[in-house]
C-alpha cells in the first residue's frame, strides 16, 4: 500500500474509500491482510487523479472506473465514447477559460486601475 501511495501521491484514507465506493476493485490480500495492488490498480489510480484534475467528480469518474473495471469487448467502445464526450467538455472549459486569461491580459496591459465592470 504505502509503494501505491507514493507513486500515486494519494493518502491511505483515499485509497480506502476508492476502494470503499468501488472505483478500485478486486484488490487482493495478503495471509496478514495488506493489501495487494497490482499494475491494474495503478493505471486506474493515474486515470482518478488526471480525470479529478479536470474537475470531475469522483460521482462522475465512476462511470469510466466501471468501464475499466469490466472484462467485456464493448467495454472498450464504450470507455472511448465517455472520454469523447468529456474531452469535448474540457475543450469548452480550456476554451471559458481562455476568454478569462485574454481579459486578464487586456487588463493587465492597460494602464489605471483595473476595473472589471460596474462593480469596480
Amino acid at each position: 500500500m504505502k509503494e501505491i501511495i507514493t507513486l500515486c501521491e494519494l493518502t491511505e484514507d483515499t485509497l480506502r474509500y476508492y476502494e470503499k465506493i468501488g472505483l478500485i476493485t478486486d484488490v487482493e490480500r495478503k495471509k496478514n491482510n495488506h493489501r495487494l495492488y497490482n499494475e491494474q490498480h495503478k493505471e486506474l489510480l493515474i486515470m482518478i487523479k488526471c480525470l479529478k484534475k479536470t474537475g470531475m467528480s469522483l460521482e462522475e469518474i465512476r462511470p469510466f472506473m466501471s468501464l475499466l473495471n469490466r472484462e467485456n469487448v464493448g467495454s472498450d467502445l464504450e470507455l472511448k465514447d465517455l472520454l469523447r464526450k468529456y474531452q469535448e467538455r474540457i475543450k469548452q472549459k480550456q476554451q471559458d477559460l481562455q476568454v478569462i486569461w485574454d481579459l486578464i491580459d487586456q487588463k493587465l496591459d492597460n494602464e489605471g486601475p483595473v476595473k472589471f465592470g460596474p462593480f469596480s
